[in-house]
C-alpha cells in the first residue's frame, strides 16, 4: 500500500515537471524591436499607414558628459506600412524588419486627424483585444500626420515619446489613456476627449525661420480634440481646454492673469493654482433638469506688474472679484465650445444626471441626451481664494 502511494506521488510529480516547460513564448531581448510609440495615419487611399518609433539599443544607454545631440538624435528610428486595417498594416510591417515588433514598451498613441474624424473604434478594439500593448498608453491627436510627430527630435529626452510623455503627465493639458478614451466611449452621459500635441519651431519671433531651416520642430500641447461617439468633430485651443480641466475636475497646475483697471493701480497680476475643487451637481425643479457647477480655487499670488496694493484687504477683495470673473468666462467658454459649436457632452454632465436621478436618467434622458445637452441650463459658480500675497505689498493705495 505504501509502495503504491509513493509511486502515485512520483507520477504525478512528474506531470508537474512536465508541465513546468519554463517561457514557452520568450523572446530575446536581442531577438524584439521595442516599439516607443504608435502612430496612426489615413492614406488616401483610404488604407491606415501604421507607423512605429523604435528605439536603437546600442544609443539608448548612458551617455557620456560632454557628449553631444547626435546621440539623441539617433536614437531612434520611425518606419511605416499600410494596410486595409491596423493588423494587416502591422502584418506588413513585420516584413520589414528582422525583429519581432514588441508594443509593450510604447509610450503614447498618436493618431492623425483624418483618421479620427472616420472614427477611432477599430482603432481602440485593435489595442484592447492585442496582449502586447498597454492600455495606460497616452493618446494624443495631433492636427497634422501622426508620423511626424513620431520624427521629431528633442534636446532634453532621448527618445521622441518620452518627450511626448513628460510634456503630457506635466498637466498642463488633458491626460488621457488608452483604457481613459475607451471607458468615455462606453459610458452614458459622457463624450470621449484628448489632448492635442502638435509640432511647432523650437524658437519663436526672428529666429523661428531659421531656426525652422536647420533643426527640425519640436512638440507642442496645443489643446484638445472633441469627439461625438468615436469621430473627431473638432479642436478646442489652451483656453478652452483649460475650461475643460476646470469643469472635469482635473486640473493640476496653472496660471491666472487679470488686467486691472488704472484706478485699482493698473497693469496686471498674475496668480498661481494651488488647488482647484469642482462639483457638479444636478437639479430637477418643477420638472426642469440645470446644472450647478461650484469651482473652488486656491491660488497665490506669482507676480504683480501694478500698482494695486495688496496689504489692503479691500485691493485683495477686488483681485479675488477679478479672478472670479476670469475664471466664469473661461469656463463658460469651453461650455459653450461643447454645447453650441460641437453638440458634445465632453463634460460629463449627462454621467453626473445619471449619478444624481439614475432613474429619471433611464426614463427621460439617456435616449434624447444628444439632444438636450446643446440646451441644458448651466450655473457656474467661482470662488476664487488668495492665499499668500509675497513679501513684496505693492506701492499703491
Amino acid at each position: 500500500m505504501k509502495l503504491l502511494k509513493n509511486f502515485r506521488l512520483v507520477s504525478l510529480l512528474a506531470c508537474i515537471v512536465l508541465l513546468l516547460t519554463g517561457c514557452w513564448n520568450r523572446k530575446e531581448i536581442n531577438d524584439i524591436g521595442i516599439v516607443t510609440a504608435t502612430g496612426l495615419d489615413l492614406m488616401p487611399n483610404k488604407e491606415i499607414r501604421l507607423s512605429v518609433q523604435i528605439g536603437i539599443p546600442a544609443k539608448l544607454g548612458s551617455t557620456a558628459a560632454g557628449s553631444g545631440s547626435s546621440d539623441i538624435k539617433n536614437s531612434t528610428l520611425v518606419i511605416s506600412e499600410t494596410g486595409e486595417t491596423i493588423s494587416d498594416a502591422y502584418r506588413n510591417l513585420q516584413k520589414k524588419i528582422s525583429r519581432h515588433i514588441f508594443f509593450a514598451h510604447s509610450r503614447s498613441l498618436v493618431i492623425g486627424e483624418k483618421l479620427a474624424k472616420e472614427g477611432v473604434a477599430h482603432i481602440i478594439d485593435f489595442f484592447a483585444r492585442y496582449h502586447e500593448p498597454r492600455l495606460h498608453s497616452y493618446l494624443i491627436l495631433t492636427k497634422g500626420e501622426a508620423v511626424e510627430l513620431l520624427n521629431s527630435r528633442t534636446l532634453l529626452e532621448k527618445v521622441p515619446s518620452e518627450e511626448t510623455r513628460e510634456l503630457v503627465k506635466q498637466g498642463i493639458g488633458l491626460k488621457i489613456t488608452i483604457k481613459d478614451f475607451w471607458d468615455m466611449m462606453l459610458a452614458d452621459g459622457l463624450e470621449p476627449v484628448a489632448p492635442q500635441i502638435n509640432i511647432t519651431p523650437r524658437e519663436v519671433g526672428a529666429m523661428a525661420d531659421a531656426a525652422a531651416d536647420s533643426d527640425p520642430k519640436t512638440q507642442i500641447i496645443e489643446g484638445s480634440a472633441v469627439f461625438r461617439k468615436d469621430k473627431l468633430v473638432g479642436w478646442m485651443d489652451d483656453m478652452e481646454t483649460r475650461g475643460i480641466l476646470y469643469l472635469r475636475n482635473e486640473i493640476s497646475i496653472g496660471v491666472i492673469t487679470v488686467s486691472l483697471p488704472k484706478e485699482k493701480g493698473g497693469g496686471k497680476v498674475s496668480v498661481e493654482i494651488i488647488k482647484v475643487e469642482s462639483n457638479i451637481t444636478p437639479n430637477l425643479g418643477d420638472g426642469q433638469l440645470s446644472i450647478d457647477v461650484d469651482i473652488r480655487s486656491n491660488v497665490n499670488v506669482l507676480e504683480s506688474a501694478s500698482a494695486i496694493n495688496l496689504a489692503q484687504n479691500d485691493m485683495i477683495l477686488y483681485l479675488q472679484s477679478r479672478l472670479n470673473k476670469e475664471l466664469k468666462d473661461r469656463v463658460e467658454l469651453a461650455l459653450k465650445q461643447a454645447q453650441q459649436k460641437y453638440r458634445s457632452d465632453i463634460l460629463g454632465f449627462g454621467r453626473a444626471v445619471y449619478r444624481a436621478y439614475p432613474k429619471e436618467w433611464n426614463r427621460h434622458y439617456k435616449d434624447n441626451w444628444d439632444d438636450i445637452f446643446p440646451d441644458l441650463k448651466v450655473a457656474i459658480h467661482p470662488n476664487v481664494v488668495i492665499g499668500r500675497i509675497g513679501l513684496i505689498k505693492g506701492t499703491g493705495g
